[in-house]
């Protein structure tokens, strides 16, 4: 880079840009073939990561937690088809999303069959992939996990409480959803899902702060999704908890920058 004709040279990047190109791997590459160390996961795992569909892939079956079945499909497929067998597989409702970006942008709670085709060709409008997802009925949870110099560290566990029908858009940026932090839950589950936060951040090869997504069902915790650049506002959720954990901010950087 170029700065009042000086060429300067980053000793280090700590990477807080969201969407593209700062979650998908593609910054992250870039930093790589420069040789210059960043904050974040590496690029092959901030790309499987960004993607829903590839990053439930790479957990399915691993014994680390449960995904909610799903289905997926690529635009130009039929759609009228495709959304009757996704409804004769997964029953109803489903959560439709594309399978890439966040803020819920995108995303349909579809509850009528004949509503789904409709929700898919809108979650088309942000990727060219979309996934159907089994609606399930819980409390939502997210923790984030770091990697403190000697071994992976989770977070306290917050809990997602919103006034809304799911954290929506609206729930997330329009005050529509309460964050309890730490949550008031049993210490048998907050320990449940700061293990498995702890082991998901292994797992997947992460780097840097990375915060996971819940649902908690009667039939236990079920993974949503992961965030590789979590916000970090003073409002922010990871904030929050390293609020919560009575560390200081300020510190508790340092030292991710020290171990990243």
């Amino acid at each position: 880079m170029s700065v009042l004709g000086e060429k300067v040279r980053f000793d280090y990047v700590f990477v807080m840009q969201h969407g593209a190109p700062g979650e998908t791997g593609q910054l992250q590459g870039y930093l790589e073939m420069l040789h210059i160390p960043f904050s974040s996961c590496s690029s092959f795992v901030s790309a499987i990561c960004f993607d829903k569909y590839a990053c439930k892939s790479y957990l399915r079956g691993s014994g680390v937690v449960k995904t909610a079945p799903d289905a997926l499909v690529h635009k130009g497929a039929d759609v009228e088809a495709f959304a009757a067998e996704a409804v004769s597989s997964l029953g109803l409702p489903v959560f439709v999303k594309p399978t890439i970006g966040g803020s819920s942008f995108g995303v349909t709670k579809v509850k009528d069959a004949s509503r789904l085709a409709d929700a898919i060709n809108f979650a088309f409008s942000e990727g060219p992939t979309v996934l159907v997802e089994k609606g399930l009925d819980g409390r939502e949870f997210t923790c984030a996990a770091w990697f403190d110099g000697e071994k992976v560290t989770a977070l306290p566990v917050i809990e997602i409480v919103t006034q809304n029908e799911y954290f929506d858009y609206d729930a997330k940026y329009n005050g529509r959803s309460e964050e309890v932090c730490p949550a008031q839950i049993p210490d048998e589950l907050a320990r449940t899902i700061q293990d498995t936060t702890a082991r998901i951040y292994s797992h997947m090869g992460c780097k840097g702060i990375v915060r996971m997504d819940y649902i908690c069902t009667d039939d236990g915790l079920y993974f949503l999704e992961i965030n590789t650049i979590p916000g970090m506002t003073s409002a922010s959720l990871v904030p929050k908890m390293v609020r919560a954990a009575g560390m200081d901010m300020t510190a508790f950087l340092t030292k991710v920058i020290e171990n990243t």
